[in-house]
């Protein structure tokens, strides 16, 4: 038991006052994050049209289960953040082929409601298939879902009464078990930021109905009414990735200068498909990657496409008030398919969920879609001329001469510009387009860009 004693010499009389902390009543919360699913929720590669033990939130639930096993199933919260409905043809599919109806639910959350989530964040990619196909997403999810830095957009440019789009935050009551056996309440609270970048890359869907703000100035003013209500931890979901550039406001990747925010105790992130801690980021001042933190903050970004689980463990102590803080937190990943090791099984039941879908998809996707008399492939696209690029630029390229026909801009040249998407790289070894010469499906024509 910590106490501060206090003697009086004369007399010998001491006076015995036990500090803030008590009885020294401690817990440790662990915190698990799912990011950048990207509707890879079955691990299957559609594009080569067969199995993938390397992705798919079926395989990253063992994971969740093995750490609620590890724990007794106490002190866990789960959050989820973002870039779910969009990345792959399971998404194109639901959103451009069958649709999605209010009252139907996404095959993302057919999945992950059986999890039980404690909360999700916005991602940057729920935007891409337009406002009314997220929210009826969002309406099949047994979870809340928060974004502290996307308003309406009312067009009077007066930020002060801007209102919030999405909840901006959460508290909730939970029940922690200590070290002395005892059950105690607790407050939770989760914030969650998207890149203000959302108004260039999904203008179309976006302008003048939503605007989006600065993720730390957000933060900033949000965390501290988090604590006016009483939250005892703060967890910031972030759907950015980490950077020092010099800060100028409006940041894409502002998960560092997060950090710095007093009161926010744990930074579950992601946007970069990059995995944390990790040796990438060992030269970034502040950031400790054996421990997993970042300016002494517990955070974990656990990659993309459900390659690998996030967890975050922080150690608690309760005030003689009854609130609780946290005196030490680290952050750690899980792989599904870990180097040197046996990649984990999927969780069946989770497997059998989305089964409907998934055939239907791969269905879809087999449609045969014209012929070619050359192989194409991407193995040099980052070095010389490129025919699966090629491919791309100029379908663009005659997109935009068909829509300025008859307009003011007839006649004018295009220039035509595309990615190397699918060359290696972060996306692996193997991660390059190749497509045999003869009858072709949409598998192959989908495989050239990953965007539809």
């Amino acid at each position: 038991m910590k106490s501060l004693m206090i003697c009086l010499v004369l007399g010998s009389f001491c006076l015995v006052a036990p500090d803030a902390h008590g009885d020294e009543t401690t817990a440790r919360l662990t915190v698990l994050e799912t990011t950048d699913i990207h509707v890879h929720v079955i691990d299957y590669d559609y594009f080569r049209d067969r199995p993938a033990a390397d992705i798919g939130l079926v395989r990253t639930a063992a994971l969740i289960q093995q750490v609620r096993a590890e724990q007794e199933e106490r002190n866990i919260v789960l959050v989820d953040n973002g870039d779910l409905l969009q990345g792959n043809p399971m998404g194109d599919f639901i959103a451009r082929e069958r649709g999605l109806e209010r009252g139907e639910i996404h095959p993302v959350y057919k999945v992950m409601n059986e999890l039980d989530y404690t909360v999700g964040n916005i991602g940057n990619h729920e935007f891409n298939y337009g406002l009314e196909f997220l929210s009826n997403s969002l309406a099949g999810a047994n979870f809340p879902y928060i974004s502290a830095n996307v308003y309406h957009d009312d067009g009077d440019d007066i930020d002060e009464n801007d209102t919030h789009y999405f909840d901006p935050y959460l508290v909730v009551d939970r029940e922690i078990v200590a070290n002395d056996g005892e059950t105690y309440p607790i407050k939770i609270g989760f914030i969650g930021f998207v890149p203000p970048q959302i108004m260039s890359w999904d203008q179309a869907h976006l302008k003048d109905r939503v605007i989006a703000k600065d993720m730390v100035d957000a933060a900033r003013e949000l965390v501290p009414k988090m604590k006016a209500e009483g939250a005892d931890v703060i967890v910031a979901i972030p759907h950015s990735g980490l950077s020092t550039m010099t800060r100028e406001g409006m940041e894409e990747n502002a998960t560092y200068y997060l950090s710095t925010i007093p009161d926010i105790d744990a930074i579950m992130f992601g946007h970069s498909h990059r995995v944390f801690p990790s040796d990438d980021y060992a030269d970034i001042d502040g950031v400790d990657v054996v421990r997993g933190t970042i300016n002494n903050v517990a955070a974990t970004m656990p990659g993309a496409w459900g390659s690998h689980l996030g967890i975050v463990e922080l150690d608690l102590i309760r005030n003689l008030d009854g609130s609780w803080e946290v005196i030490r937190g680290e952050g750690s990943i899980r792989s599904i398919a870990p180097e040197g090791g046996d990649p984990i099984e999927p969780v069946e039941e989770l497997v059998a969920v989305v089964a409907e879908d998934h055939e239907a998809t791969i269905e879809y996707m087999r449609r045969a879609a014209g012929e070619i008399t050359a192989p194409i492939n991407s193995y040099f696209a980052l070095v010389a001329d490129d025919p699966s690029i090629q491919i791309i630029t100029d379908a663009q390229k005659k997109y935009v001469e068909k829509l300025i026909r008859g307009t003011e801009y007839d006649g004018f040249p295009v220039l035509s510009a595309s990615a190397p998407f699918k060359s290696g790289g972060r996306g692996g070894p193997d991660y390059y387009t190749r497509i045999d010469a003869g009858p072709i499906a949409l598998k192959n024509v989908a495989d050239l860009y990953i965007y539809p």
